[in-house]
This record gives structure tokens, C-alpha cells and sequence, in this order.
């Protein structure tokens, strides 16, 4: 198929795009940035210049495409309206499917990022079109965000409780999905929980780390106070700072778990534990 991926050049589409292309679809990404360089420079897809706040340049980037996959951008305030606007022009061209890229557990209102996503996702429902919704969990792949303080001085900081428990999904194995559900009618209609197989908390994760590293690590929390000090002064955008301090403050008391028996089953394999992915990821 010809693929549209919107929100391609962040992590998840560096990850998303290179699985469609290797399961021998076309891919065709949207983007308002003249060059992509770093990883994109060894991935073979189609540039469209246009933003998605822009009709035109959604509909003219939808020329000739099956199907749109779409990433939404991270923490926009504009995140519903893009979402909406992408879909009834994905009805308009009458695409043969339409994934979504959504989040686990979008239902919680006190997460504004996952509860933007359910009016984006109702509008998905009732588009009339072929549609498939993934909403997979916090990414193992986050904690190479902290990679430094990890490996050298073996502090692994997180902005929540050290007990709060998160069933952390391996992007890799999301793409896998991603690849495995585009333009295959065995999964329209549906909606996709992608948790991993662990519920861990910070102090397992340190564990993990330890052992793989070969070095003692520690998890440590960071209060919201210092958290929010911090990404300030280092030019977090204020609407970004709050919705995460959100986010850690609901996980403090409630965590992100989820079940991985629907991700086993479309993967058709054991989803990847965290010490998998870092082993797989040899840092």
C-alpha cells in the first residue's frame, strides 16, 4: 500500500515508518521541516512538505495514498483539532484505512494528552471508514532519556513514585503491529491495547539495569517542584511542563498498567521484556 504518515519525524515514526517500509509498503510522510537529517537519512520514504494545520497541504499530501497512519504531535495544544481535520479529509479522499496512533488508557482525564486522544479517536469511529486504533503503553525507549545519568553515575531519575508500576511497551514490537495491521481487513474495527509484559516499577527497572549494565544503579525520584524548576530553565514549553507534572502526579498514585495478551496474540510472538530491549539495544 501507499502509506501517509503524519508525525513522522519523531521518535515513533523513526521507528513506525522503517517497519512499514520493511513489510514492502510505500511510504509517504508529512512534515514542515525542509530537510529530516540523522536517521531519516537511511530511511526511504517520500517528503511532503505541509503542516497539519493546513488543509490543502493534507489533502494535496493525500493524493494517491491507501491509507494514513497518524502520529499526533506530542503534548499540542492543537492536537484534537489536527486530528479531526486529518480524518474528515481522509474521508473525503476515501482512504481504504485509517490507523490511529493513540495511547493506553485515553479514557483518564486527568492525563490531558490521553484524553485528548478519545475525541480524536471518536472521530476515527465514526468516519465511516476502514479504521484500526493502537493504543500502546509508555515505551521502554524513555528510558534512554536518561541514559547519561544511568551509565555514568547510575542514577536513573523519574518524576513519580519509585513504586508506581508501568507496563512499558518496546516501540520496536508497536511498529511490528503497526506493519502487521495496515491495509489487512483482519483488523478493521478494531481497537488494540499494546501493553508490555512487565508491570514494573522504577526500583525493577533499576534492578534490571544493574544487571545488564554490570554496575549498580539506582532509581531516584524527583519532586514536581524540581522537575518543573528544571525543564524551565532548559526551555520546556510551560503547556508541556504542566501536562507532564499531570502525568507523574497521576502515576504516583495509579502507575500505567495494562494486559499484553492482545499484543502477544497480533505479534504472534512473546512481546519483548525491558531487559530484552536493552540487551537488544547493546548500550
Amino acid at each position: 500500500m501507499i502509506v501517509l504518515v503524519t508525525g513522522a519525524g519523531g521518535r515513533t515514526g523513526q521507528t513506525i515508518v522503517p517497519a512499514l517500509i520493511h513489510a514492502g509498503h510505500t511510504v509517504r510522510i508529512l512534515t514542515r521541516r525542509a530537510e529530516l537529517g540523522g536517521p531519516w537519512a537511511q530511511i526511504a520514504a517520500e517528503r511532503r512538505r505541509g503542516d497539519l494545520g493546513n488543509d490543502a497541504d493534507v489533502a494535496a499530501a493525500m493524493q494517491g495514498v491507501d491509507a494514513l497512519y497518524h502520529i499526533p504531535p506530542n503534548m499540542n495544544p492543537q492536537e484534537v483539532a489536527f486530528g479531526q481535520r486529518l480524518v474528515a479529509l481522509a474521508r473525503q479522499a476515501k482512504l481504504k484505512h485509517v490507523i490511529y496512533h493513540s495511547v493506553l488508557h485515553p479514557q483518564i482525564q486527568a492525563l490531558p494528552h490521553h484524553w485528548n486522544k478519545v475525541f480524536v479517536e471518536e472521530a476515527v469511529l465514526e468516519s465511516g471508514l476502514n479504521f484500526t486504533i493502537l493504543q500502546p503503553s509508555s515505551y521502554m525507549q524513555n528510558v534512554l532519556q536518561d541514559w547519561e545519568g544511568i551509565t555514568q553515575r547510575g542514577v536513573h531519575t523519574l518524576g513519580f513514585s519509585l513504586q508506581a508500576r508501568l507496563s512499558l511497551v518496546d516501540l520496536q514490537d508497536v511498529a511490528d503491529v503497526a506493519a502487521k495491521v495496515i491495509g489487512n481487513p483482519d483488523h478493521f474495527g478494531a481497537v488494540y491495547e499494546l501493553a508490555g509484559p512487565e508491570m514494573l516499577s522504577g526500583e525493577d527497572k533499576a534492578r534490571v539495569l544493574s544487571q545488564v549494565l554490570g554496575r549498580a544503579v539506582r532509581a531516584v525520584e524527583e519532586s514536581l517542584v524540581d522537575f518543573r524548576r528544571r525543564s524551565l530553565a532548559a526551555g520546556m514549553p510551560p503547556h508541556v511542563v504542566e501536562t507532564r507534572a499531570s502525568m507523574f502526579a497521576h502515576y504516583d498514585h495509579q502507575g500505567l498498567v495494562g494486559n499484553s495478551n492482545v499484543l502477544r496474540w497480533v505479534l504472534g510472538r512473546a512481546p519483548t521484556t525491558f531487559e530484552g530491549f536493552l540487551r537488544r539495544h547493546g548500550r
